[in-house]
């Protein structure tokens, strides 16, 4: 059973101390972080332990915990060479001893108080606490009588054992998320796209619905592609003289994809979703209208524009691809987020190849091909936070 909730003891402030909470294992020498006062009458190390109690918001509502944990910067040791594992086990004695304290403190605030009912059952087992140091004192001679040790050790151990605490709500994230990316990458058509059309850059934005291991995106991309043929339609005279050229300032693609992937790896740090889903890809440019004239000074044909006019390229498919997930970091709100409730969020690096399937047969002549592309994208995802 847990002892301490991990997202209460991470988010109480302990005012700039720096603390070991009892959850977190026994104590070592190195725990001892303090520096010892000046003069010869200081005791070969001292121990500072604390029992205190924090409101928390849950999310739906604030709840009282009660801690133990050791003020380390208080807590020093003079000289580890005589600093015996007798007089270690003397200083875990006492911190068990005040675990003992907290358990009892825990289960009698989940049973329901207010805060003044809080802060004078806190005040009373802080005393009870003192008296309790008192004898480990005077029965071990401060820490010196190892089998007095060992005897007291044993009959704490039993009373950790015997007062388990109730089991607690806990905060957790939900199953149900929602997030965005924004990214950068680029996309390359080969086949006959790659005749007509040359890869780019490409700005990206999407949105994300998740379930579990199950994520929905939708993701729009635009970026300005260059041209390896610039008469597109293939419009001539008849000297074979092109009749249509490219304004490259104003040409775009913009794609939307629209996908739905699984999570086949998920760790705390980590993510591989394979997806699969709906590509639309669009050409936009436009074009200007020649018309050749004779130069009488050179004698040479010289082209002139004689208008504009939009053409366009568009074609829904499908596309396929890899999201790998690394996590940057993990928050969570103080405060109430969306839909009035606390949130876990958490921000990654994005990375996805895909391929996408594009045949603009509408057209003619009839371009069509695959893309492979690649983004590079933050995102971040929010959960709400539930009790359990």
């Amino acid at each position: 059973m847990s002892l301490l909730l991990p997202l209460i003891a991470s988010a109480a402030d302990w005012g700039g101390m720096e603390v070991k909470m009892w959850s977190d294992g026994d104590i070592s020498w190195a725990d001892f972080k303090g520096a010892a006062p000046r003069g010869g009458d200081a005791p070969v190390s001292a121990f500072e332990c604390t029992l205190d109690v924090k409101k928390e918001n849950l999310g739906h509502g604030r709840m009282y915990f009660a801690y133990a944990y050791m003020n380390v910067l208080q807590s020093y040791v003079t000289d580890t060479a005589v600093a015996t594992p007798t007089r270690l086990r003397y200083h875990q004695l006492q911190f068990d001893a005040l675990e003992v304290v907290r358990r009892r403190l825990q289960n009698e605030i989940g049973m329901g108080m207010d805060d003044e009912q809080v802060n004078e059952r806190l005040a009373f087992y802080r005393n009870e606490y003192m008296e309790q140091l008192a004898d480990i004192d005077s029965e071990t001679n401060y820490g010196t009588d190892d089998r007095k040790i060992t005897e007291l050790e044993y009959f704490t151990q039993k009373n950790l054992e015997q007062t388990s605490v109730a089991e607690l709500p806990q905060s957790v994230p939900s199953n149900w998320g929602y997030g965005l990316s924004v990214g950068l990458g680029g996309i390359f058509p080969v086949g006959d796209i790659s005749n007509t059309f040359d890869g780019n850059f490409t700005f990206n934005a999407g949105l994300v619905g998740s379930y579990r291991r199950l994520q929905l995106q939708a993701t729009v991309a635009y970026g300005q592609p260059g041209f390896n043929n610039r008469n597109v339609f293939g419009v001539f005279d008849s000297e074979h003289r092109p009749l249509v050229d490219v304004l490259d300032d104003n040409a775009s693609f913009l794609d939307f994809s629209v996908s739905l992937g699984y999570s086949v790896v998920k760790t705390s740090r980590f993510a591989v979703t394979p997806h699969f889903g709906m590509f639309w890809g669009k050409y936009k440019w436009t074009a200007t209208h020649l018309k050749w004239e004779l130069d009488e000074e050179t004698n040479e044909y010289v082209s002139r524009v004689n208008g504009t006019e939009t053409q366009k390229f568009h074609d829904l498919n499908w596309m396929a691809g890899i999201d790998f997930d690394i996590l940057l970091h993990t928050a969570r709100s103080n405060g109430d987020f969306w839909f009035g409730r606390r949130e876990q969020l958490s921000s990654s690096l994005r990375i996805t190849p895909y391929v996408a399937h594009a045949v603009y047969n509408k057209e003619n002549p009839s371009v069509k091909g695959y893309y492979v592309g690649i983004t590079v994208s933050y995102f971040g995802l929010a959960r709400a936070l539930k009790l359990r």
